[in-house]
């Protein structure tokens, strides 16, 4: 897992699985709306739940294999980005992720318990934050994969 990865570049396997998987979340997402669009809800629900925990896996394989490997500095050793602007795009790489996957978690566990529990239409709310939630994966996905670049191609 800690071998060369299959892309070409630096990066270990574990990095350019995480990479591609990320790069992949906002089309997942995506289809899983336009299910949720043609009232396929229960479509929606299970790819929901299904990407919401395949994404708490590979951040997990991502934060282990990162603190095994050396983390930041070890990956900087080889870039030639300069180190404070790395550093200052993942905290707000890290703070746009984690404030994200907070809101998605509350949208899924509301959603569970009205559509699931108490066979309630999931409201207005639900939408308006579900956007957000899609904004904002869209954006660590975009983040991440920039991330990847600067470390790891260019």
């Amino acid at each position: 897992m800690f071998e060369l990865g299959f892309l070409g570049t630096k990066a270990a396997m574990y990095m350019d699985i995480v990479t591609i998987y990320f790069g992949l979340v906002p089309f997942m997402l995506m289809f899983s709306i336009i299910q949720a669009i043609k009232k396929k809800y229960q479509l929606h629900y299970k790819m929901q739940l299904f990407t919401f925990i395949l994404t708490i896996l590979m951040v997990i394989i991502f934060e282990v294999g990162v603190r095994l490997d050396g983390g930041l500095n070890t990956f900087m050793k080889t870039s030639t980005v300069d180190y404070n602007f790395m550093a200052i795009l993942m905290v707000i790489h890290i703070i746009i992720a984690v404030v994200t996957v907070v809101l998605w978690s509350i949208i899924l566990y509301g959603a569970i318990k009205k559509f699931k529990v108490e066979k309630v239409s999931v409201d207005h709310n639900h939408k308006f934050f579900g956007k957000i939630v899609f904004l904002g994966m869209s954006i660590t996905s975009a983040l991440g994969i920039s991330i990847y670049y600067l470390l790891f191609i260019m």
